[in-house]
């Protein structure tokens, strides 16, 4: 009896289920211990997270400011805070550590189903093994999985990169301008989602693409849609990236990272490893290694390695033609190729004096992304598709009888499971640290909260958001990106310089420092005891901007009186705002524009 055959819906909620059960498959040891909780980068990022749900569930309030650690911080400028998040919506029914790894769950899920419509609807390899293959050797890679284990959450965008090369690659082939928006709007939902980390990535894979499909199809369109996608993409997030980009070329701005020393190059040993050694010991270094081996580790077996290559060797012999030339892709696998290559010496770093990497530092943006090692994750993306393109390339010119059919379907599922297994090792215990109570309650946060003033944050036991569960401020400082340090905490959040207590009756908010100024003489110097940023406000007249190590204040003079409030808003948030309401106009009004196929 034959096997039924899924059509249409049937085939789609199938494989939707398939993924779902191979991401619970390799998720599978964060719930070992569901309500467990993380140190270190992990306690740092559910604190960012548990910060962003204080602001607005307990208080009503935008997440603007960040009043729960270093004596104040930015929120909504800090790139690696996520705005918009799965995990928000998740604390309404679980705890936020229950939420965070359920939200990993459903972006290796998200990772898994756009690498499958990408390789099945762009490439257009449909032998199903090959595809899950594929599928697996990006999204169940050792590099994800390798920076979860170490708490970078800012990671999880790189999920989307399958979905954003996916409407990029269908804007060239149908020519329609809705994918290039489309495809800009995941470049957005990575930087609303804290993945700023992704955002180099994502440009130089496109650009370098773009660029090569251009050349090889003598056609500039690659590139302007290349542009558009940057410009879109850029205005789109504009609302979180312009305070950002304030905030970190801005004079209070402290980056607290260690000088980096160059050079910083992937050795033969070290890339080795890097692709070969089934888990990367995170505190074990090799000779030259200048970070922990989280920020090289992807793991993907000598087989894998060697079918990459394989691939590349094909598509660099035979990339530039088309046996199908109704389709018109010459080019197409070329262009794969020489992005991958290119990917690849990026992601080696400083090897030379004209080296990727160091040409990068001459470029905006690329010249802050500093550990060129990253770049692994889109060249393995690249690579990935390039042995797609080789595999359909192969079987459409020689065909596919069924004992290679046979051989290469229990290859490609065999690899599969090697890699969810040997990579899953990455999460196991990552949280293991005794769970508290971490929820949320409607509008009741309180109105005077206590800061911890001599608590360490590399201590057990998740003391950072055992704070904040607390509502007490973190004092010490767990942080890359904050502003110079001027507040102290041995005082309250506002007070009166002078003699005389004219302040008092402070009402505490996050965004909103509320205090009562009482009649009387001498003039009340009313100091906010906040690290300063610009974006702070007053209702008693304008703060003259400190210096970057002093407090903001303002002077009420001799019988003046009354209820006043310090408030932040970010710099550029309306500017922002604009400019996203300008860019989603633009594209309401082209979104049926549509030129000639280019693949």
């Amino acid at each position: 009896m034959q096997a039924p055959v899924l059509h249409g819906r049937s085939r789609v909620v199938a494989l939707c289920a398939f993924y779902g059960v191979l991401s619970a498959v390799f998720c599978a040891p964060l719930f070992s211990q569901p309500l467990a909780l993380g140190v270190n980068d992990w306690d740092q990022h559910l604190f960012y997270y548990g910060s962003v749900l204080k602001n607005v569930v307990e208080y009503g309030q935008m997440p603007y400011w960040n009043p729960w650690y270093c004596g104040g911080n930015v929120m909504w400028q800090n790139p690696q805070i996520a705005i918009f998040s799965p995990v928000y919506p998740l604390t309404a029914i679980v705890p936020l550590q229950l939420a965070m790894k359920i939200n990993i769950l459903l972006h290796y899920w998200i990772g898994f189903i756009g690498m499958h419509v990408l390789v099945t609807r762009v490439i257009g390899v449909t032998f199903l093994p090959a595809v899950i293959y594929v599928a697996t050797l990006v999204t169940a890679s050792g590099a994800p999985a390798i920076h979860l284990r170490v708490g970078h959450s800012v990671f999880l965008p790189g999920f989307y990169l399958p979905l954003q090369l996916y409407f990029f690659f269908q804007a060239l082939k149908t020519g329609s301008w809705k994918y290039v928006f489309l495809s800009a709007a995941t470049l957005a939902l990575m930087v609303f989602n804290g993945g700023t980390h992704i955002l180099p990535m994502s440009i130089a894979a496109l650009g370098m693409f773009s660029f090569c499909a251009a050349i090889a199809r003598r056609d500039w369109r690659p590139l302007a849609f290349a542009i558009a996608f940057g410009v879109a993409g850029l205005a789109y997030s504009a609302p979180k990236l312009i305070p950002v980009v304030q905030f970190v070329s801005g004079d209070y701005f402290w980056d607290t990272r260690n000088p980096t020393e160059h050079p910083d190059r992937v050795t033969p040993d070290i890339l080795k490893q890097t692709y070969l050694v089934p888990t990367q010991e995170v505190s074990a270094r090799l000779p030259l290694q200048r970070h922990g081996w989280h920020e090289y580790g992807n793991y993907i077996g000598l087989g894998s390695a060697l079918a990459i290559v394989g691939g590349l060797i094909w598509a660099l012999a035979f990339g530039s033609l088309s046996r199908r030339s109704a389709e018109r892709e010459g080019g197409f696998g070329l262009a794969l190729a020489v992005t991958t290559i290119f990917l690849f010496l990026l992601s080696l770093g400083e090897f030379a004096a004209y080296a990727p990497a160091n040409l990068a530092h001459y470029v905006p943006l690329f010249s802050s992304f500093r550990i060129p090692s990253r770049y692994s994750i889109p060249f393995l993306q690249f690579a990935a598709l390039t042995l797609a393109w080789a595999f359909r390339s192969i079987v459409t010119r020689y065909g596919f009888a069924q004992g290679a059919r046979i051989a290469v379907g229990v290859l490609a599922l065999g690899a599969s499971a090697h890699l969810i297994y040997t990579n899953q090792w990455n999460l196991r215990n990552v949280f293991t640290e005794a769970p508290f109570d971490t929820s949320f309650h409607w509008m009741q946060g309180r109105r005077q909260i206590a800061t911890l003033a001599d608590a360490s944050p590399y201590t057990p036991g998740s003391p950072m958001l055992r704070a904040l569960m607390e509502d007490r401020s973190f004092f010490t400082c767990y942080e890359s990106l904050q502003l110079a340090h001027g507040s102290g905490a041995d005082r309250p959040f506002v007070f009166d310089a002078n003699p005389g207590e004219r302040v008092a009756d402070l009402d505490f908010s996050p965004n909103e420092l509320r205090f009562s100024v009482n009649d009387g003489s001498p003039d009340a110097r009313v100091i906010l005891n906040q690290n300063f940023a610009p974006g702070w406000t007053s209702t008693v007249g304008a703060i003259a901007p400190p210096r970057p190590t002093e407090l903001g204040s303002v002077t009420v003079p001799p019988g003046a009186g009354g209820r006043h409030a310090f408030t932040f808003r970010p710099p550029g948030l309306i500017a922002g705002w604009a400019l996203f309401d300008v860019a989603l106009i633009a594209t309401l009004v082209s979104w049926r524009s549509r030129s000639s196929p280019l693949f």
